[in-house]
């Protein structure tokens, strides 16, 4: 039985792994759904969709520049084996492509995003329900990365100068959101592209909205915790009723008195004529000293129950938004009948702002940060103790816990622990935020170490910059560029997502290639680069990696292989045999 036949034509690709990604996009019809997608410009040799597709292709091969397509040491134009294999009768100059993302707008990035959702979904949904069945916990790790251009540059979008690299720079923020399964490669859930003056805090919600979107899965939304909040409203309401009443009370008093006043003066310039005693006469100067006084003291009086009535008035529409978001996350409850036990959300400092740990907590997730303010460090190291236990959590690291404590601007108790590190001679400080109510205590040093963890969203923004070259813009249009981020975030997913279909394509593989299976990064610069043989059959696609290529000899068997399945498990490669 033999793999190649010589009754069937070869060909060879320079770009050998790239035909196995493009067999396996289009088996779950990505290609097709991107063919659809709107772009409003006419088709001459090629049409606009097959060049952004031709850009996918280019990011997969760890395309540094756009016009690497056609001056890179293996131009993909020129192998027409991949643009088959992508479901195309050729790519066009790269000239064309920029062109292309020059023309693309809203509703095309909208459609892209779309294609990308749907054809993502199967993936999501079976890394999600395998978390969830086997009671794992749900983390999503935040971040916001810089994408700088030229601080000279006026033509890009949208661009605008934010803190960089530790830096004031000039380009964009892209904030960032994936699951991190523990024991598990991470899953780019989305990217969002914003103006390099955006924040973290302001992010924050948007990426909590997309991950309920994208995983279809939500905690319980505690609305006991906002009930707390309406019951505290409720009573200031009362207060400021209860001012209002007192301060109207001494405004009458006050008014009664001018009143009092003004009928005595009167009386006493009606009886001017009159002879009056000296004493009489020094008690209508009296009266006439303490007017003015009075009509001073009814203006802040009134001034101050204008202020109370304005209060009553915004604590009032305050409650009635409390009472409407109780209502909305009591709604989310019904519909959600078997939330998970535990959603983490872990992120850097930048996120955790007061309202934004409001949020999060009574939108049922467990926020694992750190505190946004120095100033709440500088408070915490003041109370502790020489006596204070601090336990060992890394190389040059410590920390002691510190209980329950109330952030600036959060209603609710949040668990903190102070932690400090060595820097020359002096020790450097930091607070580490969390919230559980599942009775499961954060301990020392476990909770560093899972803190810590949060740097597989950091290497995974690293990967999409030296692997994929998300930081490389590759277009001056805000739907280009938006475009980039869609596909890189896409990329790093498939490469992931092909490797089960790879291993079952792949009969005999060397040692080499398992392990380049289990790294990324050689899947794209090496095994996408390198030299192979395909074959194009009744039965299927072989491909063979070139004698003089890192791989000399493996075998893939591309197409008939089911790229995925995700309950039968039918992943085993067919034969083909000769003749």
């Amino acid at each position: 039985m033999s793999y190649f036949s010589t009754d069937w034509p070869t060909a060879n690709t320079q770009h050998g792994l790239l035909v196995a990604f493009g067999e396996f996009l289009q088996q779950h019809g990505l290609i097709q759904r991107l063919m659809q997608v709107p772009i409003k410009q006419k088709t001459r040799t090629y049409a606009p969709q097959t060049k952004l597709v031709e850009l996918l292709v280019g990011i997969m091969s760890g395309l540094e520049h756009l016009a690497d397509l056609n001056d890179g040491p293996r131009p993909l134009v020129k192998d027409p084996i991949v643009a088959q294999a992508w479901g195309q009768a050729g790519f066009a100059h790269y000239s064309g492509v920029s062109r292309t993302l020059d023309v693309c707008d809203t509703a095309t990035a909208a459609a892209v995003e779309q294609a990308i959702i749907d054809f993502s979904q199967p993936f999501i949904a079976d890394t999600i329900q395998a978390l969830l069945q086997r009671g794992a916990p749900l983390i999503y790790d935040f971040d916001l990365t810089g994408q700088t251009v030229s601080s000279t540059s006026t033509t890009y979008p949208g661009a605008a100068f934010g803190w960089m690299n530790d830096s004031l720079k000039l380009g964009y923020q892209l904030a960032r959101l994936c699951v991190s399964p523990e024991e598990q490669p991470r899953l780019w859930l989305a990217g969002f592209h914003h103006p390099g003056n955006t924040v973290s805090a302001a992010c924050l919600r948007e990426l909590v909205q997309v991950a309920e979107a994208r995983t279809q899965v939500r905690p319980r939304r505690r609305v006991e915790l906002v009930q707390h909040r309406i019951d505290e409203q409720s009573a200031t309401i009362q207060r400021t009723q209860s001012s209002i009443v007192q301060q109207q009370t001494t405004l009458d008093q006050l008014r009664a008195t001018q009143l009092r006043l003004q009928n005595q003066i009167a009386h006493a310039q009606l009886a001017e004529n009159e002879a009056i005693s000296p004493r009489k006469s020094q008690q209508v100067a009296g009266w006439q000293r303490r007017s003015p006084r009075v009509e001073g003291q009814i203006a802040q009086s009134q001034r101050v129950l204008t202020q109370h009535q304005a209060r009553l008035v915004e604590h009032q529409a305050a409650l009635t938004q409390l009472q409407t978001w109780q209502a909305q996350l009591s709604a989310d409850n019904q519909t959600n009948p078997a939330p998970p036990a535990y959603v983490e959300v872990r992120m850097d400092a930048g996120f955790a702002s007061g309202e934004n740990l409001t949020w999060l907590l009574e939108m049922g997730y467990c926020p694992n940060t750190k505190a946004a303010n120095g100033q709440t460090t500088t408070a915490l190291r003041a109370h502790v103790t020489p006596q204070a236990h601090w336990v060992r959590v890394g190389d040059n690291a410590e920390m002691t816990a510190l209980g329950d404590y109330y952030l600036h601007d959060c209603p609710y108790p949040l668990t903190i622990a102070l932690e400090r590190f060595k820097v020359g001679h002096e020790f450097k400080y930091a607070t580490l935020v969390q919230y559980r109510d599942d009775g499961v205590f954060p301990t020392l040093p476990a909770w560093f170490q899972h803190y810590n963890q949060r740097q597989t969203i950091e290497a995974g923004n690293k990967e999409l910059k030296g692997t994929f070259f998300v930081q490389h813009l590759m277009s001056r249009s805000a739907a280009g560029i938006q475009l980039q981020v869609l596909f890189t975030g896409l990329a790093a997913n498939v490469v992931r997502w092909c490797i089960p279909w790879l291993k079952n394509c792949t009969p005999e593989p060397t040692l080499k290639f398992v392990r380049v299976l289990d790294s990324p990064k050689h899947l794209v610069r090496v095994a996408a680069n390198s030299a192979a043989l395909v074959q194009q059959t009744r039965f299927g696609t072989t491909l063979r990696f070139a004698p003089d290529s890192p791989f000399p000899g493996v075998l893939l068997l591309l197409k008939g292989v089911p790229a995925f399945q995700l309950a039968f498990g039918f992943n085993q490669p067919c034969r083909i045999d000769s003749g």
